[in-house]
């Protein structure tokens, strides 16, 4: 019997550990992706925002200059396409986090950035702190954004 329990308890262990393994490494893996969704922006091309994002109805986009919602990949696309044609340069850098959790097929972060604007028409914006919190979800092996949103945080004078 003890020998029975020994077992039953080195399993456990050994699938607790198994599936903390797991979460690990779909935690680096969103790090990943993260990290490209900053170097995409940094690019400013919405091609390198393709691979990213899932493309269904389902994903959702607000940038810290948006009025609306954008909803659909169609709409997630257009939204980076019109954002980078008014941009000469965009900076990220990761100031704190990215936070991320992961619970089986989904994953959430939270994270804050300092951004750095130039327009190509107007005033600039230099290492603005930008709260931004990201959804994945996990299709055929690879994470894929379905929910990005970034707000400028306003600090008071």
């Amino acid at each position: 019997m003890r020998l029975v329990t020994a077992l039953i308890f080195l399993a456990t262990i050994l699938i607790a550990d198994n599936s903390s393994s797991y979460a690990q490494s779909d935690s680096e893996d969103v790090k990943v992706v993260i990290a490209a969704y900053h170097a995409a922006l940094g690019a400013l091309d919405a091609g390198k925002m393709d691979p990213l994002w899932a493309h269904d109805d389902t994903v959702m986009l607000v940038e810290p200059f948006d009025k609306v919602i954008s909803l659909g990949w169609d709409a997630v696309k257009k939204t980076f396409d019109k954002e980078f044609g008014q941009l000469a340069e965009l900076k990220v850098t990761q100031a704190d986090g990215p936070h991320i959790q992961v619970r089986g097929n989904v994953a959430w972060y939270t994270g804050m950035t300092n951004a750095s604007v130039e327009f190509k028409e107007g005033p600039s914006v230099e290492n603005a702190p930008t709260f931004e919190a990201g959804v994945f979800e996990k299709r055929d092996g690879h994470w894929f954004l379905v929910s990005h949103t970034a707000f400028q945080v306003v600090r008071p004078r």
